[in-house]
């Protein structure tokens, strides 16, 4: 093994039993129409290589992205692509920023890269902060998921613009986007060739299963970065069942409309427990002093939600799982009260 390799934290996925609001995968049932269409996609190309279907779901994705294929390589989810790229634009020892909190992955995969990671260490949202650490530390890369993944907060595209002005490359992981598209960067990408858009099926879509993650940016970028891409890197099966759901327009607006009302809903449910960050993804941020306390209690009633320092990230879930966060609260007031 490498040196220190003991640094680098290992995730370990467990099967989870009740309610999985801690993972902001999609709570929408597929509907019939496409169980029925998947269950119509050909296997005679089992035995083959995926490539025309890689082909077709670049063009399908391409369309709904505003984008050209030429500007699209396609991942094992978003994570992988995350990986690829730090291995293609880091050296040794080159410095990667990221807001405090963001998405966890970010530093694993820098260190894998052999980067240095760094965050605020106070102010850790603040675009004010940012800069200073850019001024200041020189990095060759920042990563930035919008929306935030925990808390939600929106980064404005001129804060990102400044930004990408400021450093030799910007990823901008837009995970959740597709619940708010009027915010994508991909407007701008023509004034920054030097931004990495990142997307994925897992969330919005519905399809976390597939494994299926986008990166888009500049041409030149994809040629540079695609050498560090294994060959058929995305199961054609896979390719193949995500082109049959972008196929379908009206699924993502069903999807979307869904998780906005059930957003909505949880975010009244939560009020008793404290401050509800505003949001527009598939998930609601509430602080509290008790974290821990709350994920716990919502567990015992097999609801699991996602505990940080200062509060709790709920994904936006269905009305059965609502009635026991519901029981939940009502049982603590019942005690506090008592």
């Amino acid at each position: 093994m490498r040196r220190n390799y003991q640094n680098i934290p290992r995730y370990v996925p467990h099967a989870v039993t009740g309610f999985a609001l801690n993972q902001n995968e999609s709570q929408y049932p597929l509907p019939e129409r496409l169980e029925q269409a998947i269950r119509d996609v050909s296997l005679e190309a089992l035995s083959r290589y995926p490539v025309d279907e890689l082909i077709a779901l670049k063009a399908s994705y391409a369309t709904y992205a505003g984008v050209e294929s030429t500007q699209l390589m396609v991942g094992s989810g978003s994570d992988e692509l995350l990986a690829i790229l730090s291995q293609a634009i880091l050296d040794t020892e080159d410095r990667v920023l990221a807001p405090a909190p963001d998405f966890s992955m970010y530093g694993i995969y820098t260190q894998i890269a052999r980067g240095q990671f760094i965050q605020p260490d106070a102010n850790g949202l603040n675009y004010e902060t940012l800069v200073e650490l850019i001024q200041s530390i020189k990095p060759k890369l920042v990563l930035i998921s919008n929306p935030n993944n925990p808390t939600g907060k929106m980064w404005t595209l001129e804060q990102l613009s400044d930004i990408a002005a400021r450093v030799p490359y910007l990823v901008v992981d837009e995970a959740y986007i597709d619940f708010t598209m009027d915010d994508s960067f991909v407007s701008r990408l023509n004034e920054h060739p030097n931004v990495i858009i990142l997307r994925t099926l897992s969330k919005a879509f519905g399809l976390a299963n597939l494994r299926i993650g986008f990166m888009i940016t500049s041409e030149e970028i994809i040629e540079q970065i695609d050498r560090f891409r294994s060959p058929f890197n995305v199961s054609g099966l896979s390719a193949a069942v995500a082109n049959v759901v972008l196929r379908d327009a009206s699924y993502i607006q069903e999807s979307i409309q869904f998780h906005t009302a059930q957003r909505e809903k949880l975010t009244e449910l939560l009020r008793p427990i404290g401050e509800i960050l505003p949001s527009r993804a598939n998930f609601i941020y509430v602080k509290t002093d008790d974290s821990e306390g709350w994920a716990s209690r919502f567990l015992e009633n097999g609801v699991h939600v996602r505990a940080f320092p200062d509060g709790l990230r709920v994904s936006a879930g269905t009305d059965e799982a609502y009635a026991y966060i519901r029981q939940t609260i009502e049982e603590v007031n019942s005690v506090e009260n008592s």
